[in-house]
Formats: structure tokens, sequence, C-alpha cells
């Protein structure tokens, strides 16, 4: 008897060993879409925000100061769309557009906070959105930021850690070439993908929905 108890601990200790042993380090291929003008989402997760940038300011209630949510010297006006990366979602970060990296930096910190609780994890899970620009965890936590210089001007890609730290591996550096779709980073974590886009482009997803990283079309440049 005490050892049929001990099988559902056991079956749960070797769920838990393979979900962050093995499960989170799968590396699907992806095959990106090439048509001209197309954004790609970053990461696979939920779209947690759609939102304006102007003069500085991420729309909303309350406003946001874009550039340091996003960790870069100035933000212009634009679009930024969120991303969040679950536990159960591919880890790996791709790059959403082609062109050269033209700033790349890691902010660091020193108290990084869940970015959501633990209600509303579980809602993401479900695919229920939560709003997460106006919490202390995506203004003050570890991130690892990169700009790219598109040919539709600036995209900016930051990652920002969970609670448990970013322990993230940036792909890229200052002066790189890269493509839509190629690897740009791993987060062992998860986290939260932050995208800011030109005022030329239109976003494509909306918040809710589901997204998978280099695949999905999350905005295209308006001609």
């Amino acid at each position: 008897m005490r050892a049929r108890s001990a099988l559902p601990l056991l079956a749960a200790a070797a769920g838990a060993w393979y979900l962050r042993s093995v499960f989170r380090f799968r590396d699907p291929v992806r095959l990106p879409p090439t048509a001209p003008g197309e954004v790609l989402s970053p990461a696979d997760g939920v779209v947690c925000a759609v939102r304006r940038v102007e003069g500085g300011q991420i729309t909303g209630e309350p406003p946001v100061d874009a550039a340091g949510l996003l960790g870069t010297p100035e933000a212009r006006d634009g679009w930024l769309i969120a991303v969040f990366v679950g536990p159960l979602d591919v880890h790996y970060v791709y790059q959403p557009c082609s062109g050269r990296v033209t700033f790349a930096q890691h902010v660091g910190s020193r108290t990084n906070v869940p970015l959501i609780g633990a209600a509303e994890a579980l809602g993401l899970l479900s695919g229920r959105p939560a709003d997460l620009l106006t919490r202390r965890g995506p203004l003050e936590n570890e991130r690892l930021v990169a700009v790219t210089h598109a040919e539709a001007g600036p995209v900016t890609l930051t990652l920002v850690a969970p609670g448990a730290g970013l322990r993230g591996t940036s792909f890229t550096r200052e002066g790189d070439e890269v493509r839509a779709g190629h690897k740009a980073a791993f987060l062992e974590e998860g986290g939260v993908a932050l995208l800011h886009l030109p005022a030329n482009h239109e976003p494509a997803v909306r918040v809710g929905e589901r997204v998978q990283g280099a695949l999905s079309v999350v905005a295209r440049r308006m001609s």
C-alpha cells in the first residue's frame, strides 16, 4: 500500500523534472514567412498589450514611460506589443525583422519581482490576458534590450525577467546583421517580450491572442 501511495508523488516529481530539464529546452523547427513589410512575433505566448506610443508615453491609465519600460535612450511614436512567455511555451526568442542591430544592452536589477499573481498566471495559461505594463515587474526587473534598424525604421525587442530572474542568453550583439525568424535569445524562465514598432506599422494581433515566435505576423508595414 505504501508503494502505491508513493506512485503519484513519484509521477509528479518525474513530470516536474521533465518540464524543467527537457521540455522547456525544446527547439522546434520554424519556417518564417517571407512577405515584405511583415513583423513576426518574437516569442510564443499570449498577447497582453497592444498600445500606442505617443510623445514618449505608452497610452493607457496610467500612461507609462516608454523608454524606461523598454530600457532604451528614447522611444519614438509607434506601437508597443507585449507577449507573455509562460512556463509551457517555447523559451527561444526570435528576430521579429531583418536589419542591423544598432543598440544592445543588458539592464540588471537588484530585485526581480513577480510579473503577475498566481491567479493571473493560470488565466494566461488558458488565454485570458492580464495587464502587465503598470506592474513593478515590467518596470523594474532585469532585461535584455536590442534595437534593430530595419528597412522601415528602428524596431526594439526588450525581454523582461519574471520573478525568478532573467537567466537569459542573448545571441545578438551590437553591429550584427540579423534576419527575421532567426534565434535572438533563450529565456530559461520565460518572461515578457516587448516589441516596439515605428508608427508606419499596423498591428495584426489583438489582446488575448496566442502567437508563435517566428511564425505569427504581429504587424505589417503600411504602404
